[in-house]
């Protein structure tokens, strides 16, 4: 049997270039492929109040913005890779999967979209059909109707609160002069992590840091300062709507951002009530009584906000009692203590989620990414698992009794218009 030194294989390697470039490698021999992922810390929380919106347009200007840039993008697929371009409320994300011997022409492709200056006003406005598109799509979702409605009941100030596609009216107002302002403002090296994992050697990875190594510092635009939210969120937004059958009921309240402390206890907690099909919400509302088909809850931890919220289906005539079971077992958590084997088995889950990431190429650079822009530390997956196997009952029975209080709860329904 091999023993495998958990500690080394949750770690990489982080590099500062001279340019103010993080890098962090993470290389698997036993890869097929390889991946390339440049994050620029620029989201939809550092958007102005008149320009909510425009991070993700430049998202979409990137790969579109200019018949040279469309040229890029269909270059990967020539070469047998896939990419994947997103934008979070933290940070701009993209990736390219490459066989090994293509990662030069990946490190190519991706350099030209990201520094490029040049966008076109024809590919603007095609984009913005297209994000206007992308809007509809989530406004007719209502799961996503109910999340943004529960967003902006939990904040009043903090910009997580807004849409990270912005709005029909924010995407509208955004000009070309908008979209290359942001370029210039946040797309320096200085302001980006790029990770490679994977199939990579180390004169591979000097090839590819050559291209950033030769690319202008730039100067980075100061980010404002955002406000954070003290008062109580709003109790309960009911809003109606034709052509569904069923009630979408969303339930959340602020939770601590990243490096707090009680941030991984609540991560247990999430596990404990919504994780797998043992957990205490799918065994009363759908093993018990099938209220729901499906359901879910997160715990969601950023640089400077974090928020635990659950969402589900239910039938108009059950949505009192689905409410009353979720408040129950919130009540629950904060004045009994967990069976220890409840606790172990939560533990399991959370770890094991961990571990998966690490072992899927697709979730692991935006995994590295989250930990690089939360802690800033290399150790940071290996220290969050010591956390989890540390806590115990008494931990949850505490950060449960500080955060589930009724004055904290806000709540988003979408019921069938009648």
């Amino acid at each position: 049997m091999v023993f495998v030194d958990m500690k080394s294989v949750l770690s990489w390697e982080r590099r500062t270039l001279s340019n103010g470039l993080i890098v962090l490698l993470y290389p698997r021999s036993a890869a097929l492929t390889t991946q390339l992922s440049v994050a620029v810390k620029y989201g939809s929380n550092d958007d102005s109040k008149t320009n909510i919106g425009t991070a993700h347009f430049l998202e979409h200007m990137l790969v579109g913005g200019s018949q040279r840039r469309i040229k890029l993008l269909h270059e990967i697929e020539r070469f047998g890779g896939c990419s994947y371009f997103e934008t979070t409320n933290e940070c701009t994300f993209s990736a390219i999967d490459i066989f090994p011997e293509k990662l030069p022409e990946a490190s190519r492709v991706i350099t030209g979209l990201l520094f490029d200056k040049s966008f076109e006003k024809n590919k603007l406005e095609l984009e913005r059909k297209i994000v206007m598109n992308e809007i509809a799509e989530a406004s007719d979702d209502p799961r996503d109707k109910i999340g943004v409605t529960l967003l902006r009941s939990i904040f009043k100030r903090h910009p997580t609160k807004n849409p990270v596609l912005g709005s029909t009216k924010s995407v509208n107002q955004i000009t070309l002069k908008d979209i290359e302002a942001a370029h210039e403002a946040y797309y320096v090296p200085r302001n980006m992590i790029l990770t490679i994992s994977g199939n990579v050697s180390e004169n591979d990875v000097e090839n590819v840091l050559k291209g950033f190594r030769d690319t202008e510092t730039g100067k980075l635009t100061s980010k404002k300062k955002r406000s954070f939210d003290d008062g109580r969120p709003r109790k309960e937004a009911l809003m109606k709507k034709a052509g569904i059958s069923q009630a979408y009921y969303g339930f959340g309240l602020r939770a601590p951002p990243a490096k707090n402390p009680d941030a991984p206890i609540l991560d247990l907690i999430d596990a404990i009530l919504g994780m797998g099909e043992s957990s205490r919400l799918f065994v009363e509302l759908r093993e018990k009584r099938a209220l729901t088909y499906d359901f879910d809850s997160m715990n969601v931890s950023g640089s400077d906000y974090g928020y635990f919220m659950i969402n589900c289906a239910v039938g108009i005539k059950s949505l009192e009692q689905t409410r009353a079971i979720i408040r129950n077992e919130l009540e629950k958590m904060k004045t009994l203590l967990v069976a220890n084997g409840e606790l172990e088995k939560s533990k399991n889950f959370v770890l094991a989620d961990i571990y998966r990431a690490f072992d899927n190429p697709h979730l692991l650079p935006r995994l590295l990414t989250d930990l690089e822009i939360y802690f800033e530390n290399e150790n940071a997956a290996a220290d969050y698992i010591e956390r989890i196997k540390s806590l115990t009952e008494q931990n949850v029975l505490e950060v449960s009794s500080k955060y589930f209080q009724e004055e904290n709860y806000a709540e988003a329904i979408l019921a069938p218009k009648e």
